[in-house]
């Protein structure tokens, strides 16, 4: 076995006793289903009603926005709040626990940024997202 100084995060989590589920399943149940990323994602980009996510996330149909939202409900990512009954208007809002996820999406983000840059960008030139940001307030 390693020696202490060089054992990884994973190794460690994974030797414990207590453990009872394996951490990185339990947070992919959550955010591993088809849609919930881009509506994660959406939401970190502002988006907070139902016909807006429809319009920005491209072949996602009203059933399976229903069901996604229920579910991040359900499992406290996200709050559902009418905003006004005549006409009806809902929101849909990140609670504290779901604004916990952004780390996670930006460390999903800059992997693919600079590793598979093919895939994500045009040009195929690898990215951090330090460097986007930097651009971004240049202009």
């Amino acid at each position: 076995m390693e020696s202490d100084s060089t054992i990884s995060i994973i190794e460690a989590i994974y030797d414990m006793p207590e453990l009872k589920a394996c951490p990185i399943q339990t947070t992919f149940k959550i955010i591993g289903k088809k849609w919930t990323i881009l509506i994660l994602r959406e939401m970190f980009r502002g988006v907070t009603q139902f016909n807006r996510f429809l319009e920005r996330i491209t072949g996602l149909t009203p059933k399976l926005l229903i069901n996604r939202l229920k579910e991040l409900q359900k499992s406290r990512i996200i709050t559902r709040k009418v905003v006004s009954d005549s006409p009806i208007r809902i929101e849909y809002h990140l609670t504290d626990l779901g604004k916990k996820l952004e780390p996670v999406l930006v460390a999903a983000g800059s992997f693919s940024m600079s590793s598979m840059p093919n895939e994500v960008f045009k040009d195929g030139k690898a990215r951090k997202p330090e460097e986007i940001i930097q651009m971004k307030l240049v202009t």
